[in-house]
């Protein structure tokens, strides 16, 4: 014979030694011992924002201790021909705006006499990274990015993919080489003005 128990709290009796189920003892977010108060599992949504003709699109405090990595899905588009879409890391005083960038990014898109043609951009001791280049302008263009422990004092390292309703496609990757403990990012164009969304994503590891 089986039986059901179903109650909204179990509370602890008066001399508060915790709650003991099948052996196990759970008391103030610890379970035998452990505290697992903390802990996250899987993706969460920590970021989302809609933004039209804006000069950038800025996220501080976006980076702790909650998350180990964040993933980005980004939709946009330019409004002055032939620029690029960029992002910078931030701190509390601001914009990481030293040439201290690295970054690697393959260009494949459609030719008419080759079907395909690749190009790369690879960019050395810059003050921004780079996600989409030599963008036109009212184009849809997409990309989603990873950026690895921007919170630790340790260089901080992202890859991703990009992309384009013409066909390009883009394979992207960088470095940050500073031991800075970043809590914020800017994405930005080049020149003139943005319109998309941006969704972030912390998970732990």
């Amino acid at each position: 014979m089986s039986s059901e128990l179903k109650v909204d709290t179990i509370n602890e009796k008066t001399s508060a030694s915790g709650v003991t189920i099948d052996g196990v003892l759970i008391k103030d977010g610890n379970v035998d011992g452990v505290d697992v108060s903390g802990i996250t599992s899987g993706m969460t949504k920590i970021g989302d924002t809609d933004f039209s003709d804006a000069s950038d699109v800025t996220f501080d405090n976006i980076f702790t201790s909650t998350y180990s990595n964040y993933a980005f899905k980004i939709e946009h588009q330019a409004a002055d021909n032939n620029t690029e879409f960029r992002f910078r890391l931030r701190t509390g005083s601001g914009d990481d705006s030293t040439a201290q960038y690295n970054v690697v990014n393959v260009i494949s898109f459609p030719n008419s006499s080759t079907n395909w043609a690749a190009k790369t951009i690879y960019g050395v001791d810059i003050n921004a990274y780079t996600i989409n280049g030599g963008m036109a302008n009212n184009k849809h263009y997409h990309a989603s990015i990873d950026i690895f422990s921007p919170q630790k004092a340790q260089d901080t390292t992202w890859s991703g993919t990009a992309g384009y309703q013409g066909g390009h496609a883009f394979v992207i990757a960088g470095a940050m080489e500073l031991d800075t403990q970043y809590t914020g990012i800017k994405f930005y164009q080049s020149s003139g003005n943005v319109t998309g969304s941006i969704q972030i994503y912390g998970y732990a590891t």
